[in-house]
């Protein structure tokens, strides 16, 4: 846990529930494990300082159990949690709902992870909340999130001097100059939507879903992803409607900038993709070194479906 992080998170907030205490730290960050429990109790006790009922404390479980539930680390969801108060400059004694603010997070997390709230049942910090409870809290903390943090960790480059590092790290690993990102689409299905919407949504395998179009660059970080088209909607058509189509456009202007895609979509001249009948050995050098590059994209699109697979299977509504 970043010290400096939490002093600007705590001094912000102006409360004295950490003013007081005292932490061994060098350079910003905790000297022991000890410590850093320590800090984590007092964050837990910071948004619950309004309770008058005792709730137990989810970090009391064993690490490894907690990260299988969570998919977050003890650590990381502690980080994620304090920016999360900081972003929405949350105050306890403002919020009427009857379920602590870091289990509501701690919900949302777990319904992403596994499509369902079967997990948080043998939790004692979870007892005596109905379902519908645990509902309520996915929408409300899935939009804090997507307000409040996407624009920060979701950025596309919007000018060539943004880019260059993003140019450079293709260009050492693969040899090929002037990338600024890969760009696929892959589908999320969906439970059900409006009967009249239903033939909109309905993808090529006959399932409703909406097409969802990522961008990430060199170290498995997202660009830029657009979930708002139907599943019936086709790549190139997501392509061409997104606004990263313009802003690829306008970074070609003052120097060459291209997106690698697979060969489903259309050459452009701010999009590449493997030749479809390569000929000469250039040709298959070509194609093997944007398929690596299209590996990429796949391998981080894998790790966030993995890590929350609500993505990967049918979601029940919520």
């Amino acid at each position: 846990m970043d010290l400096d992080l939490a002093t600007c998170l705590f001094s912000g907030l102006q409360t004295d529930c950490l003013q007081d205490k005292q932490y061994i730290c060098e350079e910003g960050r905790f000297t022991s494990m000890n410590v850093q429990k320590l800090f984590a109790k007092e964050v837990i006790a910071f948004v619950r300082c309004k309770e008058l009922r005792v709730v137990p404390n989810p970090f009391d479980i064993s690490d490894d159990y907690f990260k299988n539930i969570f998919r977050l680390d003890k650590w990381l969801f502690q980080d994620f949690l304090l920016v999360l108060c900081l972003r929405t400059y949350y105050r306890p004694e403002l919020d009427n709902n009857r379920m602590p603010f870091d289990l509501r997070v701690l919900t949302t997390l777990t319904y992403l992870a596994h499509g369902h709230f079967g997990a948080l049942q043998h939790l004692d910090a979870f007892r005596g909340y109905a379902e519908s409870i645990l509902q309520r809290c996915v929408p409300e903390v899935c939009e804090i999130i997507v307000h409040f943090l996407a624009t920060d960790y979701i950025v596309f480059p919007s000018n060539n001097e943004e880019t260059l590092g993003i140019k450079h790290g293709f260009n050492s690993l693969y040899g090929i100059p002037h990338v600024v990102g890969v760009m696929d689409c892959f589908h999320v299905r969906l439970s059900k939507v409006a009967a009249t919407q239903e033939q909109d949504f309905k993808c090529r395998h006959g399932n409703l879903a909406i097409n969802v179009q990522v961008v990430c660059d060199n170290k498995y970080r997202f660009l830029n992803v657009n979930p708002r088209a139907p599943g019936g909607s086709s790549d190139i058509f997501v392509w061409k409607h997104s606004h990263i189509y313009g802003i690829m456009k306008n970074l070609s202007v003052t120097a060459p900038a291209w997106l690698v895609a697979d060969r489903g979509y259309n050459l452009d001249d701010i999009l590449i993709n493997p030749y479809r009948n390569p000929r000469s050995l250039p040709d298959f050098r070509f194609n093997a070194r944007l398929e690596a590059m299209l590996t990429v994209l796949d391998t981080a699109t894998i790790m966030l479906t993995s890590r929350f697979r609500l993505l990967q299977i049918l979601s029940p509504p919520v």
